[in-house]
């Protein structure tokens, strides 16, 4: 009788819904917990960090033009995006992972960005932050600005070189568009910014909340690596009582299943091919943790991790982070090098 009610596709989520119910009930109490970690962490971690950069985010989208030919031109010569789309980009390495993506979102609104640029943006627009990344993981967690320093930029290597993959696995170029659609006074920028961050914020934290309760559940079931794939806080949280740096720094790169549909939701209209988006994350991941253990071995620190000690990671790293920031400025001054050499032809 009720298959004919409601077909066959309405018992199978009727028979879902009723295991997600009674599996709540079973597991109230390991639930309860990761919702409460799930509060903590945006609270305490995810807010205070992301949600400034997000209204910058929405405010720039709304406010700049950015109709600079030499960015432009530099942006479409090494990455084949626009040089508004870079914006968005760089903001997202620098503020979070949902940033970039919300800021591609509203210069597609707005009108400044086309929607195959944005949708091309959106694979390599993908970060843990700086204050994430610095701030969280190496001065909260290890104790150690050091090697959030060393994070961060092996963060921003892997994105320099999925940018330039992606021009080219991905074809087609942007479409130029110059003039601004949206009819938005200055005087209303700010409030909509703000309002939009909220929004945008909110959403990101009802994710992680969620997530961090099923991910109580996995985790005492399957083991605490298998939160790697779901959260990307509490893979943190967990990795560093070990001191495993590197699969802490793919976690970081990689993200997280909720961090991947915080974006999808980012994104709003601009579709995007979700398993290619996948593959980038894991590369992405894959990269960070290569280039942090280079940058640990090329300056000789010595880390649990990478030895047979149980040393703190507390040596005296000057060294290693100027060499690690010459590093990565001469990999931002070659592209440069190459766009502008590409432009003049």
């Amino acid at each position: 009788m009720m298959y004919k009610i409601i077909g066959r596709s309405g018992v199978l989520k009727l028979i879902l819904f009723m295991a997600a119910g009674i599996s709540a009930i079973i597991f109230s109490r390991d639930i309860s917990k990761g919702i409460q970690q799930g509060i903590y962490l945006c609270a305490d971690v995810l807010v205070p960090s992301l949600f400034l950069f997000m209204v910058i985010s929405a405010a720039a989208a709304k406010s700049l033009k950015l109709n600079s030919k030499r960015l432009d031109c530099f942006s479409r010569a090494v990455f084949g995006i626009s040089g508004r789309a870079l914006f968005a980009v760089i903001l997202g390495i620098t503020g979070g992972y949902p940033v970039a993506v919300a800021g591609l979102s509203e210069l597609y609104k707005n009108g400044l960005i086309s929607i195959r640029d944005a949708q091309k943006s959106a694979y390599i627009g993908f970060g843990a932050g700086a204050s994430f990344l610095i701030t969280f993981i190496g001065i909260r967690l290890f104790n150690s600005f050091e090697l959030g320093i060393v994070l961060f930029l092996s963060q921003i290597i892997s994105v320099l070189i999925l940018g330039v993959i992606n021009k080219h696995l991905i074809k087609g170029d942007y479409n130029s568009i110059s003039e601004l659609s949206s009819s938005a006074s200055k005087d209303d920028i700010l409030i909509s910014s703000v309002s939009c961050a909220v929004k945008n914020v909110v959403k990101m934290c009802v994710v992680v909340i969620l997530f961090s309760g099923i991910g109580e559940v996995i985790k005492r079931y399957f083991g605490n690596n298998t939160v790697i794939l779901l959260e990307v806080c509490s893979a943190c949280n967990l990795l560093s009582k070990d001191k495993n740096i590197l699969l802490l720094a793919f976690a970081a790169g990689f993200g997280g299943i909720c961090v991947h549909l915080q974006v999808f939701q980012a994104l709003g209209d601009i579709k995007i091919n979700k398993l290619l988006f996948f593959i980038y994350r894991i590369i992405q991941g894959l990269l960070t943790a290569l280039f942090t253990f280079i940058q640990y071995k090329l300056f000789n620190i010595s880390i649990p991790v990478f030895s047979s000690t149980t040393d703190k990671i507390a040596p005296a790293l000057s060294g290693t982070v100027i060499g690690a920031v010459l590093l990565i400025l001469t990999g931002i001054i070659f592209l440069f090098d190459t766009g502008r050499s590409l432009c003049a032809e």
